[in-house]
């Protein structure tokens, strides 16, 4: 079986003798403690969740799962039930013929500062295994274990097919062409130029298809239950330098062949990005208006995403440390195949070269744990792990897993008592929270929009309300549970190759947080200056300062948590030194 630690280090016997936190995440996961135990209930939710995924796993037999074994905590056994120590499991499972070891996840006490300070982790060491459903189910009612699926991990996790609502259109109800038909866009800048490898949707009574430009602009969709006149919309998202755009039902010419036309960024932001810009982000958050000299340093973060584009002139010298969890191979952690991590990872810590755009805490160390694609619930355990071992302040879990799990909140009950701030992405979902944000210890950050911030072709104009200033944007969660809100739409800033993009999400708003959370442990008085050892006491200060530094937004709306997060009023900044540049809605604006 292989070694799946961070650190290559087993602990002791993994007894799990540390009852009281561990009961603490029990109730963190939604299980009472007294429930957790229940053998019947544990092998009736693992044959429920097993069906619902139907989630087999990379390189798993028709018929079998990857699933997720460890000893229960001592005290969340049920009375009289023995405890089983994780090498006397592991030792069972390794010589049981329906059961095909993958790997441990055992978590290191030997490194870390919060590691040591607590030398009995809520989580207890994991086995990761393939083994056939019906060998799980009946795992799962032993009492001493706990049994979960492996979870593939994704950005905003939606319920299967069959086990929830259906977000599209179910195929069964699909009408569909006896001869699809086709069409055949060309992607064009404002300057004239094609656009390559941008996305392009096209929505359809039928539901979305989607394309990518070739090197001529030029994609061909097609289409199985929609014509050309019965599309409702064209979604394009251009990799970089170019707005996203929305247009109705496409007009083909003469030639068959329809054309859209997307605006650069170097329209709406003269000299971009020669010019530095400073985004409407940083003015909603009056990070504008303080100290120059507030740059984080010394703060080390955690991007627990799609890896960074290292190669970005504005990363490489800021993102020099990471992590591939999904077994891509060594160095790949500097590859970002989706632009995602590369977009967060831009907010947080671009370099302030006077070109482009400056992240919030330019000078903190990032660490870039690439989880996507590819990654499982049993990497982000290992991934946790490694910000516990390599004492990370801050980390940001841009991603989620749709089935609650009780491991994942043990160790990140883990992380919070090692002094670990996480800070999650509340979903772009437009309805309940994504598990991992719901957890208590994790801050869950939605995302608000602002008009005048993008050019009328946005697919934002289409939803935005019919009044100016802030509002909800309209994928952020219904909650409740959102903790706080920061700019998450029309967000300029690092994307793959060597340039920007405008970008929407949750995750893009967690960014925001995250780059202040670091300029908080960096430069306020009272969390610079105190001695505080590594251990929840330090993490618990920093999610209050950040919430109640919130500036409210009008109206009472859920979805707005205790408001938009306030960088002068969080950090104690006075008013008498405060810039006077005030916050300007109608966009954007540029630095010299």
């Amino acid at each position: 079986m292989r070694e799946q630690g961070g650190n290559g280090v087993k602990p002791g016997n993994g007894k799990g003798g540390k009852s009281s936190r561990a009961q603490g995440a029990a109730g963190e996961a939604g299980q009472p403690a007294a429930a957790a135990g229940g053998a019947g209930e544990a092998a009736g939710r693992m044959s429920g969740e097993a069906q619902a995924l139907g989630y087999q796993g990379r390189g798993v037999r028709a018929g079998w799962g990857r699933y997720l074994v460890a000893p229960r905590p001592l005290g969340l056994l049920a009375g009289g039930v023995p405890p089983i120590e994780a090498s006397a499991l592991f030792k069972l499972l390794e010589e049981d013929p329906d059961v095909e070891p993958v790997a441990q996840v055992r978590p290191s006490r030997s490194r870390g500062l919060g590691a040591i300070a607590e030398p009995h982790p809520a989580c207890p060491p994991v086995a990761v295994v393939k083994m056939p459903q019906e060998r799980a189910r009946a795992l799962a009612g032993n009492p001493q274990v706990v049994v979960e699926i492996d979870q593939p991990l994704s950005y905003t996790p939606t319920p299967p097919v069959g086990a929830g609502p259906v977000p599209v259109l179910d195929p069964m109800l699909a009408v569909t062409l006896e001869e699809p038909e086709h069409l055949t866009l060309r992607v064009v800048g404002s300057d004239g130029d094609a656009v390559a490898g941008a996305h392009v949707w096209a929505i359809g009574t039928g539901g979305p298809v989607h394309g990518v430009t070739g090197p001529d602009g030029r994609v061909t969709m097609t289409l199985a239950t929609d014509t050309p006149e019965t599309l409702q919309a064209l979604y394009v998202r251009p990799v970089a330098d170019y707005w996203p755009t929305r247009t109705g039902t496409p007009q083909p010419a003469d030639n068959g062949e329809a054309v859209v036309t997307v605006q650069a960024l170097s329209d709406t932001f003269e000299g971009f990005p020669g010019k530095a810009l400073t985004g409407w982000g940083t003015q909603a958050m009056r990070l504008n208006q303080i100290p120059p000299t507030y740059r984080g340093h010394g703060i080390k973060i955690a991007l627990l995403d799609s890896g960074v584009n290292t190669a970005h002139p504005d990363l490489k010298d800021t993102v020099q440390h990471g992590h591939d969890f999904t077994g891509a191979g060594n160095g790949t952690w500097g590859l970002d195949v989706t632009g995602h991590g590369t977009w967060c990872a831009g907010i947080i810590a671009a370099a302030d070269n006077n070109a482009g755009i400056a992240g919030i805490a330019a000078e903190a160390e990032v660490h870039a744990l690439k989880l996507f694609p590819g990654g499982h619930l049993s990497d982000l355990l290992e991934a946790v792990d490694y910000c516990i071992t390599h004492d990370i302040d801050i980390a940001q879990i841009s991603l989620a897993y749709p089935v609650q799990s009780q491991l994942a909140a043990w160790k990140l009950a883990d992380a919070h008592a090692a002094g670990t701030t996480v800070i999650a992405p509340a979903g772009d979902t437009a309805g309940p929270l994504t598990q991992l944000a719901t957890l208590p210890g994790v801050l869950a950050v939605g995302a608000i929009a602002h008009t005048g911030t993008y050019p009328v072709s946005s697919p934002l104009t289409w939803v935005q309300p019919p009044w100016p200033g802030p509002y909800p944007a309209t994928f952020t969660p219904t909650g409740p549970g959102v903790d706080l809100v920061a700019p998450g739409a029309a967000v300029i800033t690092t994307s793959l190759g060597d340039g920007y993009a405008a970008v929407d999400g949750t995750a893009i708003a967690a960014a925001h947080v995250t780059g202040l959370a670091a300029l908080l442990l960096a430069h306020h008085d009272h969390l610079r200056t105190q001695a505080v050892p590594r251990t929840a006491a330090r993490a618990d200060p920093l999610y209050l300062l950040v919430r109640t530094a919130c500036r409210p937004l009008p109206g009472a709306d859920p979805r707005l948590g205790a408001g938009i997060a306030d960088a002068p009023t969080a950090l104690g900044i006075p008013a008498s030194w405060q810039q006077a540049e005030q916050y300007t809605p109608a966009g954007p604006h540029q630095r010299g």
